[in-house]
């Protein structure tokens, strides 16, 4: 397979748009890219191409950790989709990867994300409950394995604690 990762241009946000709603069966993760692309809030945002064709595409955007007075600014992985005749082929992880590594390179200390908790620990992803972290995505006692935190940097992240904010288009969808 012959695949390029890159950033994503103008050229490409109606065929994400299609792409991510026929991922995931539903328009609404579609629209939570558009709302993060209209606020700006997007920090990079990798497609995968298959000839030409756009086959994958991985976002990101920044979240707050806060604790007390300090609040640190953290990215988030979401949404991440692969066109369903390609889904189980090695897509998705080539993305995840190009992600941390950009990322990684960018110097950001953690990676957070609301997800599959069977996929994301093979890419260092674990429950960030446990570690010191919060969510709206956790309720007091309700599972928590979903959210999810990578280390990118262990020096950088060492006093990182907190309740972590998704960007508000989280809630909008």
């Amino acid at each position: 397979m012959s695949l390029i990762i890159r950033e994503e241009i103008n050229d490409d946000i109606s065929q994400i748009y299609d792409l991510i709603a026929a991922a995931f069966g539903r328009a609404s993760e579609a629209e939570l890219m558009d709302l993060l692309r209209a606020a700006d809030a997007l920090i990079l945002s990798h497609i995968a191409l298959l000839d030409s064709e756009i086959v994958g595409q991985a976002a990101y955007s920044l979240v707050t950790v806060t604790e007390a007075d300090a609040i640190h600014h953290c990215p988030a992985l979401g949404p991440i989709a692969v066109a369903p005749s390609y889904q189980r082929t090695g897509i998705g992880s080539m993305l995840v990867r190009a992600g941390l590594k950009a990322l990684t390179e960018a110097h950001y200390p953690l990676l957070f994300l609301v997800g599959h908790v069977s996929y994301y620990p093979r890419f260092g992803f674990q429950p960030a409950l446990p570690l010191g972290f919060t969510s709206d995505y956790v309720q007091p006692d309700g599972p928590h394995e979903h959210f999810m935190v990578a280390t990118l940097d262990a020096q950088l992240s060492r006093n990182i604690r907190g309740h972590v904010r998704f960007h508000p288009a989280f809630d909008a969808v």
